[in-house]
């Protein structure tokens, strides 16, 4: 640490004297990864440490089995380290029987994700279809459906589809729309998976999305790139788009090869500036999902060129989270997607910190703090707080600092307090320790990107004399 000591205030500004001791301490940033919560790349239908999806497969429905222990390493070879679990199932699973509900798999991912020191993401889906699960056979059996493809498709707009569809939502979501374990929820009501492509009007999407708003604060709600993603925008949701990475060039003689239809060129950028959804990263997450998965992409032979792209994409659009399928990750893109995780989301430098040296009588202390988010994006979750640790000896004081730490965004925030020393500090030397620490707990929970924080999560600053 670079410290400067006992230079003195020489102008009137807000809380400092004039003439007033003070110190300065500029602590150095890490590049290491940190494992910060609610962010980053995101574990898919499995818990960190279980075994990957076996080469390009990987399974549309989340896990109905559960293993509750710890894992050690948390991270499996082939793969890289995670804080979030995205688990997803269908219609099926939660109303085997019409009117009879069983939502036991998500209140298993919680206990699971626990011990795995993940938070949960999860899609409640009507119907995937095909291999994977269809429409509850007693809906086929009673309500309207129709055959497309390989699959049975209900008629979206049909009252029985609304109520019993949109009833089961609202029945979940009452439960586990606001739980503290959950970070995002994604909405799920029009086409195969939920993800956009059946025949809803605008209107009964706005309609679905209202029952998701009933229960979820818009700041932990993702909607897909149907209609929804329009009235989401107006809504201040967040959104996610599936197909992250496809850079599939086939012209198939409408154009010429390599000017083909894909996502990054075709879809993200034009459907997200017309929907207005572009600056509702600033309190809203926004996540991605591959198109197949990296070892696909592999043995594709993507060249590194079009990785770069995808990922420089990634960060522009601000996201926060990354789903790669929970596949191998190719030893040749396992250092660039390492680093794109890291951005992912928020990091926060510590960049400086100015305070009294010496505290008077009064036992006023004030101190300013510069933070550099320099990330993409804010932290979306309302249970932070920089906080500092005061000790002597063995006696110890934590105190919140009111500030909402959603509002940093990617750049600079500053925070300017005065502080009172408690009266159970003696004269002498305090030792002061600065964090990000959880609401009802005070244990830090967020790390800064700075070298020599402690193991506990506090990082020592420096210390005051107290009068």
């Amino acid at each position: 640490m670079d410290v400067q000591t006992k230079f003195y205030y020489t102008e009137v500004s807000g809380t400092y004297a004039k003439g007033e001791p003070y110190r300065k301490v500029r602590p150095v940033e890490s590049d290491e990864y940190l494992g910060n919560p609610h962010k980053g790349l995101q574990t898919f239908q499995h818990f960190n440490g279980d075994p990957l999806y076996p080469g390009k497969f990987w399974s549309e429905e989340g896990p109905h089995e559960f293993e509750f222990v710890k894992k050690d390493p948390p991270v499996v070879d082939g793969h890289l380290p995670s804080t979030v679990c995205y688990n997803r199932w269908n219609w099926c699973t939660f109303e085997p029987e019409e009117g009879k509900y069983d939502f036991s798999v998500i209140e298993n991912s919680l206990k699971v994700c626990r011990l795995r020191g993940q938070s949960l993401h999860i899609r409640l889906m009507s119907y995937s279809g095909g291999a994977s699960p269809e429409l509850p056979e007693w809906y086929r059996n009673k309500y309207k459906v129709t055959k497309v493809a390989h699959h049975w498709e209900p008629d979206h707009n049909s009252k029985e589809y609304f109520r019993l569809w949109g009833g089961l939502l609202d029945r979940a979501l009452k439960i586990y729309g606001n739980h503290p374990e959950i970070d995002i929820i994604d909405t799920a009501f029009n086409g195969q998976w939920g993800e956009g492509a059946g025949d809803m009007t605008a209107k009964r999407c706005a309609d679905f999305v209202d029952i998701y708003l009933k229960h979820v604060r818009p700041g932990r709600l993702v909607v897909d790139f149907g209609h929804e993603l329009d009235y989401g925008a107006k809504k201040g949701t967040g959104w996610r788009a599936n197909c992250f990475g496809d850079m599939r060039n086939f012209g198939h003689g409408i154009v010429p090869n390599g000017l083909g239809w894909n996502h990054h060129f075709d879809a993200f950028p034009e459907r997200i500036i017309e929907a207005g959804m572009t600056e509702n990263w600033k309190h809203a997450p926004v996540v991605f999902e591959t198109c197949g998965n990296p070892i696909e992409w592999y043995n594709d032979n993507m060249p590194l060129e079009f990785l770069d792209f995808i990922i420089e994409q990634g960060l522009k659009f601000h996201c926060s989270l990354f789903m790669p399928k929970y596949s191998l990750i190719p030893e040749a893109y396992k250092d660039r997607l390492m680093k794109f995780i890291k951005r992912l989301g928020y990091r926060y430098v510590l960049r400086y910190f100015k305070f009294n040296s010496i505290v008077k009588k009064d036992r006023n202390f004030t101190f300013d703090m510069w933070v550099e988010n320099v990330g993409v994006a804010p932290i979306y979750r309302d249970l932070y707080v920089p906080a500092l640790r005061l000790s002597q000896g063995k006696m110890q004081q934590i105190i919140q600092i009111d500030r909402d730490i959603r509002s940093w965004l990617p750049g600079d925030s500053w925070v300017k307090e005065t502080i009172k020393v408690p009266a159970t500090f003696k004269r002498g030397k305090v030792n002061i320790e600065v964090a990000l620490v959880k609401k009802d707990t005070n244990v830090p929970a967020i790390k800064f990107a700075v070298k020599g924080t402690r193991p506990d999560g506090w990082h020592p600053v420096d210390a005051l004399e107290l009068e």
